[in-house]
């Protein structure tokens, strides 16, 4: 994972999460700018990863799986969950992650959040995440500039920073 934001950008020109992370303008611009981007020895050791990602509520849509060198972080993966402690509702892929080491190790949750602030030049940013907004057709989450989560509007501008995974 980027250990800050590199560059901001929307979720999608338009304003839905239609189709989720798969079919949503960031993960092509991580997965071909910022991956072509990468020096070539990077690009060699990052292996694909196939991700699970959670649907807005558009009728007939469940929960995404696609095959990525680059992606963005779940809720799961940065705030966890402890039984029934810690959910964060409208992610519908949150039984399907689990929270990183990073974060768990740092004890970030729900209610303790400031270890899951990233900083662009130098300020502290709101970043996207690839989970969809359950209850509406037209959001992603994201991270505050505070650590915390919400969703918002796809076609808002938040942070870019990308995990991948080494071989």
């Amino acid at each position: 994972e980027f250990a800050d934001i590199i560059s901001t950008q929307k979720m999608n020109s338009t304003n839905n999460n239609v189709g989720g992370w798969p079919a949503s303008a960031m993960r092509t611009y991580v997965n071909t700018t910022v991956y072509n981007a990468l020096p070539s020895d990077l690009q060699n050791v990052i292996v694909t990863t196939t991700v699970v990602s959670g649907h807005g509520s558009t009728s007939g849509e469940v929960n995404f799986t696609s095959s990525d060198k680059l992606y963005l972080l779940s809720t799961k993966e940065v705030w966890g969950k402890d039984g029934t402690a810690n959910t964060i509702n409208w992610d519908t892929a949150e039984a399907e992650t689990r929270q990183l080491d990073y974060y768990k190790n740092n004890g970030v949750t729900t209610s303790n959040y400031s270890g899951a602030i990233k900083q662009y030049n130098g300020t502290n940013t709101e970043w996207w995440l690839r989970s969809a907004f359950s209850s509406r057709t037209n959001g992603f989450f994201y991270v505050g500039s505070d650590g915390d989560w919400a969703p918002a509007n796809a076609y808002t501008t938040h942070g870019v920073a990308p995990t991948f995974r080494i071989a």
